[in-house]
């Protein structure tokens, strides 16, 4: 069946496209995307996204959620319709007689469900009353081609009921967060870093007792560099040391007379945001203004620097690229009771700071949380029960033997995993699996699976020599975060 229906790689490359370069179409056939356009093309939210990287991630997240809300229920709506589906390709495939017996009541369960959405029952039922064409196969199959149109149809009605119903609540929710998180951030002086983290593991959803909670966890990398020296060295880019591939790039550029003089021509007007005066930014933040700002800027009267570098020249350079993007994640996290304290603290601090990297990167990151038994988690789309995860206490004993089952598995399951990375945090106070997985560590490993570990404490680790490297951060276990 033909569908107008997008994956969500496609919003997702919208959204990236927006978001780097302001650029977006203005209008789209296909409800979601038609919506998400008209909230793209929205004056006031354009202006923050472009000139605030905060704004920009808040916008964002806010709405990557909303689209896999909406896929979501898509699919369920497709899926509860399956049987319908596939009745309509039984029908192609009915008898002359059955044809002939049940055309009629056919016509009627059509009409019943599908007389609004375009269904001409009157025209089929007198092609297969009086003109007998229900033997007809050419008429037969257009009917089921209509039958499938109004289905269509119907889908996109109930996927535009669905938005309609939930756009409001967004377009508040979005409004006030790209007004008070960024007021929130200046007036407590937060560093943006620690706002990514914070916020990553909010789903959107903005109070600032929970961020507060989420940010000392994060302010624990202070103390513990190792942390976010891990956390980089994850999902490396092939020989990240040297040169990989060099391409031709082709472009414009402008070359100044002397690299110490001002590129600034003078000064014109427009609607050029990355070009603004600083007078016209203070209009933008000031709530009085912003009526004037947004004015200005439709009709494209803003005052806007002129820089010399606006007249281009083409040219070509040489520019070195890595190889291979920067693969999925795979997060092995030990919830024994010996991680209890300190250790869990230090622990879900670099997961925070994982997560982010991976929502920033649009990268797979997977975490295996395991004592005796385990639980997988992708974190990118099952926020709700990453959130569930933080709240519980670590306890019991350790094995690893279900875990790396678990990892194994999710290493053969495809293709691109194959490249990933695998990262153990854990005191690794952990008893020695058998020795055939212990040998398919080996052997993922010189298949370019890398393998780290963050060791929290300093007991004597007999499983170093099975990973790439084990960076160890240490602690005093009376300290409290």
């Amino acid at each position: 069946m033909s569908s107008s229906r997008y994956d969500a790689a496609f919003y997702v490359q919208a959204l990236d496209k927006f978001i780097k370069t302001g650029e977006c179409a203005t209008t789209g056939q296909e409800p979601l995307y038609a919506y998400l356009l008209s909230v793209m093309n929205d004056p006031m939210i354009k202006v923050r996204v472009l000139t605030d990287d905060i704004c920009a991630r808040i916008f964002y997240d806010t709405m990557s959620q909303f689209i896999r809300l909406n896929l979501e229920k898509e699919k369920y709506n497709l899926q509860k319709s399956q049987s319908e589906q596939n009745g309509m390709k039984l029908v192609l495939e009915w008898s002359i007689k059955k044809r002939k017996d049940g055309w009629q009541a056919l016509m009627q369960q059509i009409s019943d469900k599908y007389r609004e959405y375009g269904f001409d029952h009157r025209f089929y039922k007198s092609q297969f009353g009086t003109e007998g064409k229900y033997a007809d196969d050419e008429v037969w199959e257009k009917m089921v081609d209509d039958w499938e149109e109004a289905f269509r149809q119907k889908l996109q009605d109930e996927k535009e009921k669905e938005i309609e119903f939930r756009k409001d609540a967004l377009e508040r929710r979005l409004r006030s967060n790209l007004k008070d998180i960024p007021e929130y951030i200046r007036q407590k002086q937060i560093d943006k870093d620690e706002f990514f983290q914070s916020w990553g593991l909010m789903s959107g959803m903005w109070n600032t007792v929970d961020f507060e909670r989420i940010r000392k966890i994060v302010r624990i990398q202070r103390e513990h560099p190792e942390i976010v020296k891990v956390a980089n060295k994850m999902g490396r880019i092939a020989d990240d040391e040297g040169q990989d591939q060099i391409y031709v790039s082709e472009g414009d550029v402008y070359k100044l007379e002397h690299a110490s003089k001002c590129d600034i021509l003078g000064i014109t007007v427009g609607n050029d945001l990355n070009a603004l005066l600083p007078i016209e930014l203070a209009h933008c933040a000031d709530d009085e203004l912003e009526d004037l700002f947004v004015y200005k800027y439709l009709t494209g009267k803003l005052q806007t620097f002129r820089y010399k570098s606006e007249i281009m020249q083409p040219a070509r350079r040489l520019e070195t690229k890595p190889a291979r993007q920067k693969g999925p994640m795979i997060v092995c996290l030990d919830t024994s009771g010996s991680m209890a304290g300190t250790p869990e603290k230090i622990a879900h601090s670099l997961l925070i700071k994982i997560l982010e990297m991976a929502d920033r990167q649009r990268r797979d990151c997977f975490l295996i949380a395991f004592s005796v038994s385990i639980h997988p988690i992708d974190v990118r789309k099952e926020r709700a029960r990453l959130l569930e995860f933080f709240a519980k206490t670590a306890c019991g004993d350790t094995d690893a033997t279900r875990m790396l089952e678990a990892t194994f598995r999710l290493l053969q399951s495809r293709k691109e995993y194959m490249n990933a990375d695998v990262l153990w945090i854990s005191d690794f106070k952990i008893p020695h699996a058998s020795t055939a997985l212990m040998d398919k560590i080996r052997e993922y490993r010189e298949a370019d699976t890398h393998f780290y570990g963050l060791q929290i404490g300093i007991a004597e680790n007999e499983w170093a020599p099975f990973f790439d490297r084990v960076y160890r951060a240490d602690y005093t276990p009376s300290r409290r975060y």
